[in-house]
């Protein structure tokens, strides 16, 4: 019994250890994906490897939106911004993260941050088209009122929402994608000639989207000399390319 005992225990320790370490390296990439070091950037190589990890089950999402919280609450303009940044590119590439959103409780943060007079017009501004974006998402996220109910009493209290822009009308899911950008279901949708059309169209969009969301995030200058945007727009040529190989092909 004792030996039993010894064993159980002894599993129970590796778990929780796996547990924490789990939780510290997700919190050591969120911190550096919104380290103050890179000022009003967002890190898209960094912000784009943890959703590649969190889709691989490297990281789970719900440590991710620990640590995303953690940095919301952070002084820094800055800090919040990039971490306002990760979230968003983390409900917008990884499945399912809107649970981990809402059972993390990263929508109180978002509150708190628009109901602080400390908050720069331009973190507010962002928090407020974000909830707006997912509390008008009745379809898609009917299954956790917690978004709508959000946004219905944010505006119950008056506050005015300055409306959403093409950054914040990205799908609630799209496929996993790394840096440089070359998603599978991009790859399929090229090689396939019987390719879901949906799977085409989806994929289309969330390339427009997710460069749309690069340019408008960092200045014009840089962004247009980075790796990453070179490839976006790359992907975005194929998926076109793809578009139209699916309308040519499809009966009158």
């Amino acid at each position: 019994l004792g030996g039993r005992m010894s064993q159980r225990m002894n599993s129970l320790g590796d778990k929780m250890k796996e547990v924490f370490q789990g939780s510290s390296q997700a919190d050591k990439f969120v911190e550096e994906a919104t380290s103050e070091k890179n000022g009003f950037s967002p890190d898209w190589g960094k912000n784009l490897q943890i959703c590649d990890m969190v889709n691989a089950e490297g990281l789970t999402g719900q440590d991710v939106m620990r640590g995303v919280k953690k940095r919301l609450s952070s002084k820094s303009p800055a800090v919040q911004l990039l971490a306002l940044v990760l979230l968003e590119t983390c409900v917008k590439n990884c499945e399912k993260m809107f649970a981990e959103v809402a059972s993390e409780k990263v929508l109180d943060e978002m509150v708190k941050l628009v109901d602080d007079p400390q908050t720069s017009s331009q973190n507010r501004d962002k928090i407020l088209r974000m909830i707006e974006s997912w509390g008008e998402a009745t379809e898609e996220l009917r299954y956790l009122p917690v978004f709508e109910e959000t946004y219905k009493s944010l505006r119950s209290r008056g506050i005015r929402f300055p409306g959403r822009d093409e950054e914040s009308l990205a799908p609630i899911f799209t496929p996993p994608q790394s840096a440089p950008i070359q998603s599978s279901s991009l790859a399929r949708a090229q090689s396939d000639p019987k390719a879901d059309p949906k799977e085409v169209f989806d994929v289309a969009r969330n390339s427009s989207e997710l460069l749309s969301t690069v340019l408008s995030s960092s200045p014009q200058k840089e962004a247009l000399e980075d790796d990453l945007t070179r490839a976006l727009v790359e992907q975005c040529r194929q998926s076109q390319l793809s578009v139209h190989r699916l309308l040519e092909g499809s009966p009158e």
